[in-house]
């Protein structure tokens, strides 16, 4: 009794063989030489007392021996087809997660193929962005599903320049009367940011928590591994033994 997977197992080899032998083959059909062969005599219409040689080129091989050797290698191939496609009619299982059934009587190649299915989707939830978790966040209900707001506003103040300055030393200037050199002011100016308001930043957010994704990734993990050894049991299954190959190269050859 075999199973499924055993079948699977031998299934590329079987494969790679197929295709190595019909690419041989028809490497050697196209040498037609190798099908041929001859025995040349030479004969002298007078006789000369020499003894010439027969040239003779032996047949390498026949087409019914290249097709002979070809025939084992494809009937095992396309028996092992026809059992692994009639097999997979009936090849099913269910998944189950922790002792609870998520799906039932799932076919062989749909779990395989959603093995990597769900691979994929994983990648998408590994994209999602996240809230920041040093900011407190709240559900805001009013504004719509799936949206935080902010527990506190950024505040931040709205100023206006104002430049001031101040007289280090006054300025001098000559007596009325006398000539002399008038000393200007010395003055200090800068600019001062004086404060007239402020923002109040009310900040949403449409993203979810890490814990969210956390519990997320980790659910698709799981079906991963559920789907996993779902499709490893319906692999189990008892190989259905139909044969094709025979009827198919007999024809061929009938």
């Amino acid at each position: 009794m075999s199973r499924m997977r055993e079948l699977l197992a031998v299934e590329a080899d079987a494969q790679g063989q197929y295709k190595n032998i019909l690419a041989e083959s028809k490497n050697v059909f196209d040498k037609g030489n190798l099908f041929q062969g001859s025995h040349k005599k030479l004969e002298m219409f007078q006789e000369d007392g020499i003894e010439h040689p027969v040239v003779r080129s032996e047949i390498a091989t026949t087409v019914q021996a290249r097709l002979n050797y070809n025939k084992l290698v494809v009937l095992r191939y396309f028996d092992i087809l026809l059992q692994k496609e009639s097999t997979n009619q009936v090849a099913r299982a269910d998944v189950v997660i922790e002792g609870k059934e998520i799906a039932s009587n799932l076919p062989a190649t749909f779990l395989l193929g959603m093995e990597s299915r769900l691979r994929e989707l994983r990648e998408v939830y590994v994209t999602i962005p996240t809230l920041d978790q040093g900011t407190k966040w709240e559900k805001d209900e009013d504004t719509g599903e799936g949206v935080w707001i902010a527990a506190h506003t950024v505040d931040s103040l709205k100023t206006k320049k104002n430049f001031k300055s101040e007289v280090l030393v006054e300025a001098k200037f000559p007596p009325e009367g006398y000539r002399g050199d008038s000393l200007p002011a010395q003055i200090k100016t800068w600019e001062e940011q004086e404060p007239v308001g402020k923002y109040v930043e009310i900040i949403r957010s449409g993203m979810i928590t890490p814990a969210d994704k956390s519990k997320f990734l980790g659910r698709i993990d799981m079906l991963i591994a559920a789907v996993k050894k779902a499709r490893q049991r319906a692999n189990a299954t008892e190989v259905v033994k139909v044969n094709i190959g025979k009827s198919f190269i007999d024809f061929i050859h009938g």
